[in-house]
């Protein structure tokens, strides 16, 4: 019993220090890949070009699926109701008639449709496309994530938090 716990210990920190591989390697690839496209580029070139923001596809693809998550928990758990209704005020303003789905969807393909809206400094709205998978049949949706940004101090470092709330329009 004790060997067993101490080889799932073992291979969970083992998943553990792999992915923190990964991640380094990657940051380091993609300061290298800037470091030569800084290099590469003269400044008079570069000014002729516009830079189109993107959004943060983790981040909202995550956000989405949670937010789908929470409405399949409501509707399969009715006990739940009060809780999840407080938590689903985080992430629309829209009635979730909008949102209806019995059974659990999984978000997938999340893509940007045009350009990012700038509703103020720290405010943007962006029209996504995605594919939301119900039971193996894959139903093509779009919706608007509206994403805040704030600055807050943590330990007296800035550090930019970013809200995501949804829309159907």
């Amino acid at each position: 019993m004790n060997l067993k716990i101490k080889h799932i210990v073992l291979i969970l920190v083992s998943i553990i220090l792999s992915a923190c591989a990964m991640e380094n390697r990657s940051v380091k690839s993609s300061d290298e890949t800037y470091e030569m496209a800084a290099e590469e580029l003269d400044i008079e070139v570069v000014s002729n070009y516009e830079v189109i923001p993107t959004f943060n596809a983790p981040l909202i693809n995550q956000k989405l699926q949670d937010f789908y998550d929470l409405i399949a928990l409501q509707n399969q758990h009715p006990e739940f109701t009060e809780e999840v209704t407080e938590q689903l005020k985080n992430y629309t303003n829209d009635s979730l008639s909008n949102f209806k789905t019995k059974n659990v969807a999984i978000i997938e393909n999340v893509k940007q449709i045009g350009k990012i809206i700038h509703l103020n400094d720290s405010t943007k709205k962006i029209k996504l496309t995605y594919n939301k998978v119900v039971d193996n049949t894959k139903i093509a949706d779009t919706i608007f994530a509206i994403i805040n940004n704030k600055i807050i101090k943590i330990d007296g470092e800035p550090i930019v938090s970013k809200k995501v709330r949804f829309s159907k329009n």
